[in-house]
């Protein structure tokens, strides 16, 4: 897909001043990570997943050449996107079951404490 769109809201295709947005997912907006969830009682293991990328952007402005928004802009900040998290552990950092801690010995670590006692031992580069 290649090129830019400008679509109307919520069946509002007439007004000027409706809230639009341009919804764009390419084959090569893809990243693998690690990951696991846990919550009160409940520790899933360490597993990975393929993930495919789709960025929606909105607004009501349109600019001066009549599209809301550049796809070779927005195609940018999602390949960024992906790039930084292709091939790392995606850690939640604001869970309430977890206790983390950065440790800067061998060149920075993430200790992750988890309910039950398993800790796991994560170099922070690859999160």
């Amino acid at each position: 897909m290649a090129g830019r769109v400008t679509l109307p809201l919520e069946g509002d295709r007439m007004a000027g001043d409706a809230a639009r947005e341009v919804f764009m997912a390419l084959d090569d907006l893809k990243f693998s990570a690690a990951h696991f969830v846990a919550f009160k009682g409940f520790r899933e293991p360490l597993h990975g997943h393929n993930y495919s990328v789709g960025v929606r952007a909105g607004g009501s402005t349109i600019q001066a050449d009549g599209y809301l928004a550049d796809f070779g802009d927005l195609k940018k900040v999602a390949r960024k996107a992906c790039d930084a998290l292709n091939q790392r552990t995606l850690v939640p950092m604001k869970s309430d079951v977890l206790q983390i801690r950065r440790s800067e010995s061998n060149g920075g670590q993430l200790e992750i404490s988890c309910e039950g006692g398993a800790v796991m031992m994560l170099p922070e580069q690859d999160c």
